[in-house]
Formats: structure tokens, C-alpha cells, sequence
């Protein structure tokens, strides 16, 4: 494993805390990460932020096909001559975030891929909910290191689902791999980290309750789901009747009816339900 900060002050690069640039140093969390990941000969990879390519070199040594988006010019300027004109990778310079999802499958043919990533931490949220809760098409699964709070809130269970859980879990099945310290990279954060692995994504809310509300002859309203879900987190600290009649400027009767069919409590706060409880919500705030 090449040492980052010799290539560091070779580049001239200077590694930004404020953007995320922290790079993994220790080998065996790598081979670690390689094994959750278990990359296949041909298998497509999306790697975002691969920095001075630590993972890339792992992911195409498995014979997997490496799209690297990396935003540093001087690091992707160093990656595109590292890797030369090598078939297994491709450097594209840019922010990941300014793609569209089309566009990246069309990187890869529009043929299946995964996400495999050590992210940039400030912008953790807006990756994971790119891929798996936002435009289609979306990759069939993810695996991400991650700052270990976040992975936490994505794998969250009802009491402390948070909305970044609840955007994960209703299109896809998330899970901790493995933790990591923070010495394991340069600059050392200060935070510790975990790998997240999120399989099964889905094109549509995949929770096991809806194909038997399907069956039901019920039809879940995405868009009219999310907005009763994000003004329901909007001051998680107050009880979910209280948001949501001011949200959706609706009476207290309203939800408080709304909240009895659901077979919820008048005190309910967004974070205690489940996806079901919200799923069940959001079809009774449908009658109101």
C-alpha cells in the first residue's frame, strides 16, 4: 500500500478534513473491505472519492471493471496517469453529485453495477439517498465506508429511525459489516467508521407489508409518502401530531383520526414508528 502522505507532499495535495479527504492507511481494514465486497471478475464498480486509489488497485486486482470519480484534479490527474490506458479503470473527474444517475449507467453500458466507496463524510447522506431512495436507475447495492453514527442511523430500528433510515430501509436492506478505528486513516478523523453494506436495492419501496397492501388493491403514493415523512421528522423532538397538523394544515382532529386508524398513539413522535406504521399513516392521511 502505497503511503499518502509521502504522495501527499509529492502532489502537493493537501488534505481538506472540511471535505471528507481521509485516507485509508491500514491494510488490513482493506482486505476486510474487499471480503464484504466480494467483487467479481467483470462485476462493474462504481468507486467515488477513490483518493490515491488504495481501493481501485484492490477492486481491479479481483478483475472487476473500476469507474472512479474522484472531484481533486491533482488526485485524478495522478490516478488517469497511475492506471494509464489499464481496461479494468476508468478516472473521471468531476462530483459524483452533478451526475445523474443516468449518465453513470450509461458509464457502464447500462448494464448492473455496485457502489464500493470510501465517501467523503460531508456528503454521506446525499450519496447514499442518490442511490438508493432518489433517481432511477439505481445501482444493486452498496458498500460504503462510512462515518460509524451514520451507518448506525441507517440501520436504525423503530425508537431511533431516523429519516436517513427511513429513505434506506423502505427501498433497500442495510447492514454493518465491520467497524473501523480512526487510525486506520491519514488524516486520522474524528470520528470512527464502519462499513455499511446495503443490498437488495429496489426501483420501488421493497418492505415486505407492500405486496400485501398490493394485493389489497392499495397503491403507495411515493411522493405523497415523503412528504408526510419529512414534515413528520421536521422537529423530531415534538409528538408527530403536532408536525404533521402544521405541515399539512390540517385540524388535530384530522390526525388525531388519522393517528387511531393507524393504531398509533396521540404522542407518537416520527422516530418510535416503524415503515409499516408509516406506510399504514400515510394511506389514512390519504382519507383526510
Amino acid at each position: 500500500m502505497p503511503n499518502p502522505q509521502t504522495l501527499a507532499e509529492k502532489l502537493g495535495v493537501r488534505p481538506s478534513p472540511d471535505s471528507g479527504q481521509h485516507f485509508l492507511v491500514d491494510e488490513k481494514v482493506l482486505e476486510r473491505i474487499i471480503i464484504a465486497a466480494a467483487p467479481k471478475k467483470n462485476e462493474n464498480i462504481l468507486e467515488i472519492g477513490p483518493g490515491f486509489g488504495v481501493l481501485t488497485r484492490a477492486l481491479a486486482g479481483r478483475g472487476a471493471n473500476v469507474v472512479a470519480v474522484e472531484f481533486d484534479r491533482k488526485l485524478a490527474h495522478y490516478l488517469s496517469n497511475e492506471f494509464g490506458a489499464s481496461k479494468p479503470v476508468r478516472v473521471i473527474q468531476g462530483d459524483i453529485l452533478s451526475f445523474s444517475n443516468q449518465e453513470i449507467a450509461a458509464w457502464f453500458n447500462k448494464e448492473p453495477y455496485r457502489v464500493v466507496s470510501n465517501i467523503p463524510y460531508h456528503i454521506t447522506g446525499r450519496i447514499i439517498k442518490k442511490f438508493v431512495s432518489s433517481e432511477l436507475p439505481k445501482p444493486a447495492g452498496l458498500v460504503l465506508l462510512v462515518q460509524k453514527e451514520v451507518a448506525e442511523r441507517v440501520c436504525a430500528a423503530p425508537g431511533d429511525l431516523s429519516l436517513l433510515g427511513l429513505s434506506v430501509q423502505l427501498y433497500a436492506k442495510p447492514s454493518i459489516a465491520f467497524n473501523v478505528p480512526r487510525e486506520a486513516f491519514w488524516p486520522e478523523p474524528r470520528v470512527d467508521s464502519a462499513l455499511l453494506v446495503i443490498d437488495d436495492v429496489s426501483a420501488i419501496p421493497n418492505h415486505p407489508l407492500i405486496p400485501s397492501l398490493i394485493k389489497e388493491g392499495k397503491v403507495i403514493d411515493e411522493k405523497r409518502f415523503w412528504q408526510i415523512s419529512h414534515i413528520g421528522f421536521a422537529s423530531p423532538r415534538k409528538q408527530l401530531r403536532n408536525n404533521l397538523a402544521a405541515g399539512l394544515s390540517l385540524p388535530q382532529d384530522a390526525i388525531k383520526k388519522a393517528l387511531k386508524q393507524s393504531k398509533l398513539p396521540e404522542t407518537a413522535r416520527a422516530q418510535e414508528l416503524s415503515i409499516p406504521d408509516w406506510i399504514r399513516l400515510v394511506g389514512a392521511l390519504g382519507k383526510t
